[in-house]
């Protein structure tokens, strides 16, 4: 029985392949309450690129360049921001219970800087998107950047790195906590720190020192909103606050090499212990320390103190791992400075690995691996919660008919779904899963020409949702009362 016709049976045929214990459905051995949900982001989706106030935005200007290889631009996207209750339809259908979404801060302050005129437009626009959701029974998770700086902090100031960057943030999530904070429960700073740092435009002249910069402004406004937060909404809110990071799992090529093992632990060092240690030691890895020297910032007393336990939750977005060994060898020395060079890691494949439409490794057990190496490290001792915010394939797509039948996505979603599962009887504390994404979607550099989505879009002035085969599987998961049965039986 092969996932290509798993990918359009229903939930009575899910549960007979559960009864009899076939391993097309080990995906749905997980414990009850498990929760499952669908992920996008302004940007990608919303579209009204210019309505009700918004100011634009870094990447407004971007797509406007004329970079991406269709020529789109995120001006119309999905057209969500007028059709988010065709969106909140298809959820309810198909039994989706949770939607992380993000909100945009160049709708909700115009103008980016702290003080500055909070749009109400915006505020009446998401507080009834919000109430739509909870209404259709569906919980918003919100997060409050995802790659959509206003474009006034980089035109009036040093964007990220600027000196009022973390007060700035902190004003525009103290606004979000105060307009939305009744109705939302589950919030986000950051959406993928990394990417901020390490994916921007830099020069010979700061590209040595800009990306550690950035990261730290990034960690302190993180802190300082968790803080406001804490002492100003979270008693009377009840809500949960975090954020995202996103990280693959290096391997070393040859494990019977020293430096391949060595590259392979700094290339997770250089991904994502870089943010996660400061939450939880308030100190950059080591392995950074000893790379970088007095290129990476320091933490003053106070905002150690901040920035540990700065999170309620773990929330990880994956979807690929590689093979490490260094890109250069330890005796050369005439190198640049920058991050890469620093992180000093060159990624590969095994022969047998698949990939996505993006080129992206398709490695199941990488999944699986990577939730143990977060739990040892970090949350077993710290008791939290790991939420996977992102995980999902991009698939060609080259009609509507291929399009709908994505069976190569519902086998992706089924053996990395699977290894969820078996860090969970490994003791992983592993409670959401959100999948990425609800839509196709304006995929930033690739335009619309890549698609996530388990809901196809016809793109136009405005769009058609065309449900694929992956969410009736999705929903079939999730909507199966067996759960209990089948996580006993894989245990």
């Amino acid at each position: 029985i092969n996932a290509e016709y798993m990918g359009i049976q229903t939930s009575e045929m899910v549960n007979l392949f559960i009864v009899f214990g076939i391993a097309t459905i080990v995906s749905a051995a997980l414990p009850p309450g498990f929760e499952f949900g669908a992920s996008t982001s302004a940007l990608q989706i919303e579209g009204a690129w210019i309505a009700d106030g918004k100011s634009l935005t870094v990447w407004d200007n971007i797509a406007h360049l004329g970079i991406t290889p269709d020529n789109s631009t995120s001006d119309i996207a999905d057209n969500s921001y007028y059709q988010y209750q065709e969106d909140i339809s298809l959820m309810k259908q198909y039994g989706m219970k949770n939607y992380r979404m993000s909100i945009a801060w160049a709708r909700i302050v115009p103008y980016g800087t702290k003080g500055s005129r909070v749009n109400m437009k915006a505020i009446e626009h998401y507080r009834k998107q919000f109430q739509e959701l909870l209404q259709a029974g569906i919980t918003p998770y919100v997060t409050l950047y995802h790659g959509d700086l206003p474009i006034n902090l980089v035109l009036l100031g040093d964007g990220f790195t600027d000196a009022d960057f973390v007060d700035d943030f902190t004003y525009y999530a103290d606004v979000s906590f105060k307009y939305f904070g009744d109705l939302v429960k589950y919030w986000f700073t950051f959406n993928e720190p990394w990417c901020m740092c390490v994916l921007g435009d830099f020069t010979p002249e700061n590209e040595a020192t800009k990306p550690y910069q950035i990261a730290h402004n990034v960690l302190l406004a993180h802190a300082s909103s968790v803080k406001l937060y804490r002492e100003k909404y979270q008693k009377d809110q009840k809500g949960k606050i975090g954020w995202v990071l996103n990280a693959g799992q290096h391997y070393p090529k040859d494990e019977s090499k020293p430096e391949d093992v060595e590259a392979a632990l700094r290339g997770m060092a250089f991904d994502l212990d870089w943010f996660a240690d400061p939450i939880f030691k308030g100190e950059y890895p080591e392995r950074m320390k000893a790379i970088l020297g007095d290129r990476l910032p320091k933490f003053s007393e106070e905002q150690k103190n901040m920035l540990i336990g700065s999170a309620d939750f773990f929330g990880l977005n994956h979807y690929s791992s590689s093979l490490a060994e260094p890109e250069r060898t330890s005796k050369e020395n005439n190198f640049k400075k920058n991050y890469w060079e620093d992180r000093n890691v060159k990624g590969s494949n095994r022969p047998e690995w698949n990939v996505t439409d993006m080129d992206w490794a398709i490695v199941p057990e990488g999944f699986h691996d990577l939730l143990v190496y977060i739990h040892n490290k970090w949350t077993k001792a710290a008791k939290m919660e790991i939420y996977v915010c992102e995980n999902g394939a991009a698939i060609k797509e080259l009609n509507i008919s291929a399009g709908i039948k994505d069976h190569k996505r519902v086998d992706f979603l089924q053996k990395y779904i699977e290894q969820l599962g078996r860090a969970i009887i490994d003791g992983v504390n592993v409670t959401k899963y959100f999948v990425w994404s609800l839509l196709d979607n304006y995929e930033w550099g690739n335009g619309v020409s890549k698609r996530f989505g388990i809901i196809r879009v016809e793109y136009g002035d405005r769009p058609v949702r065309i449900p694929k085969s992956s969410i009736k599987w999705l929903s079939a998961l999730i909507n199966d009362n067996q759960s209990e049965m089948s996580f006993t039986l894989l245990q």
